[in-house]
């Protein structure tokens, strides 16, 4: 059972004013959560360990070290680039 103090307690850590009535409404809603969790956490613990979620492990394909190439090579494909940069031509943006 959440209580008005534990409302409180949460509405000042995140700096918040509550009336009265504010208060018993947000008590009221935070009894529903928690009562919802209540029953998520019944329903998943009848059921087998869900399996779509991809670990980190199944998700990383190792890696291929092969050669680079040349910035010569990388920069021909725009005429060269410009001082060893790829050029980039400036736009304006819409001040709006």
């Amino acid at each position: 059972m959440i209580e008005k103090k534990e409302v409180l307690w949460l509405a000042n850590l995140a700096k918040l004013e509550l009336s009265d009535s504010e208060l018993d409404e947000m008590t009221r809603e935070m009894e529903e959560i928690v009562g919802f969790a209540g029953q998520v956490a019944t329903a998943a613990a009848g059921t087998e360990e869900y399996r779509g979620v991809i670990t980190e492990a199944e998700a990383l394909r190792g890696d291929d070290i092969g050669a680079s190439s040349t910035q010569e090579a990388v920069l021909s494909n725009v005429g060269g680039g410009e001082n060893g940069y790829f050029p980039v031509k400036r736009r304006r943006h819409d001040a709006r």
